[in-house]
């Protein structure tokens, strides 16, 4: 008689963006059960499973290790092993490593199977109020002032509504470029979405820069901009003049006073320290 083979699995599971009890059962159940759990940092993916109380095998994947353990890990599946693939927070492959593994799971005829769950892009889109019949995700802007703003400028033609990302230390260098470039647009800013301190800012450009200006921010934060009319898009962008000098300092804070309530309640992921999410992959 023929030997069954063994048919494993790859899981992508989304957890909590902030909130703990965000995450869903179906979720616990397949960390619970599952083989092997993928996380991008060891510590925090150590904190998530120790939050629920979950006693797993984990593994990391990251940039600097991804190529090598997307194979050993579709040998595993091959094998027979259910893995699941977890992010730091939120929907996995989202602005952070997992992509070229689903790619290969795919082409390896794995089965793929999300476990669907919190996002901060759909929670952001969802509130900001704004028509979702069509929307973009525009992902991190670039890191220089200057490719940033031509990126904008794109950005400005677009008469979709528009959601994008950043580190979680560089959201004034944004509003202050976006001002330059669109200063009249209708935007709302998420911050610490689904916490108990999250907040929320509607206003144009300007009103949320100016808002901001004085604070020492560092928290994470989905930025959703309303589409253009006809008349934005066909509106020939202004010529700017870049300077790096700008109101705040290289690192995105400037001299702001160190006890905001931004800082005070700053994300748990955002206080790392990390420049992860530009890797212009990544949120």
């Amino acid at each position: 008689m023929e030997k069954k083979e063994k048919k494993g699995k790859l899981y992508i599971v989304s957890t909590h963006i902030g909130n703990k009890e965000d995450i869903t059962i179906r979720a616990i159940e397949v960390l619970k059960l599952c083989d092997l759990v993928i996380c991008e940092e060891l510590k925090v993916g150590s904190k998530i499973l120790r939050d629920l109380r979950i006693d797993n095998r984990l593994e990391t994947m990251n940039e600097q290790n991804e190529t090598e353990k997307v194979f050993e890990f579709i040998k595993m599946i091959n094998e027979g092993k259910k893995l699941a693939l977890i992010s730091d927070c939120g929907t996995p492959v989202f602005a952070d490593p997992g992509a070229e593994l689903v790619k290969n799971a795919l082409v390896s005829n794995i089965d793929v199977v999300v476990v669907p769950g919190a996002s901060s892009l759909m929670t952001a889109l969802v509130r900001s109020g704004f028509s979702l019949d069509q929307f973009l995700y525009a992902g991190f802007p670039p890191r220089t002032m200057e490719e940033r703003i031509k990126f904008l400028q794109e950005l400005a033609k677009e008469q979709r509504t528009i959601a994008l990302y950043d580190t979680p230390y560089r959201l004034l260098p944004v509003l202050e470029d976006a001002c330059k470039v669109m200063p009249h647009r209708r935007v709302y800013v998420g911050i610490n979405l689904t916490m108990p301190f999250e907040t929320h800012h509607y206003g144009t450009f300007q009103e949320i820069y100016e808002k901001f200006k004085d604070e020492r921010i560092k928290a994470e934060f989905v930025i959703v901009i309303e589409g253009a009319t006809p008349a934005d898009s066909m509106r020939k962008p202004e010529s700017i003049k870049y300077s790096e000098k700008r109101s705040s300092r290289s690192d995105g804070y400037g001299e702001r006073p160190r006890n905001s309530r931004f800082t005070r309640n700053r994300s748990k992921y955002g206080e790392q320290g990390r420049d992860r999410k530009d890797r212009r992959k990544r949120r």
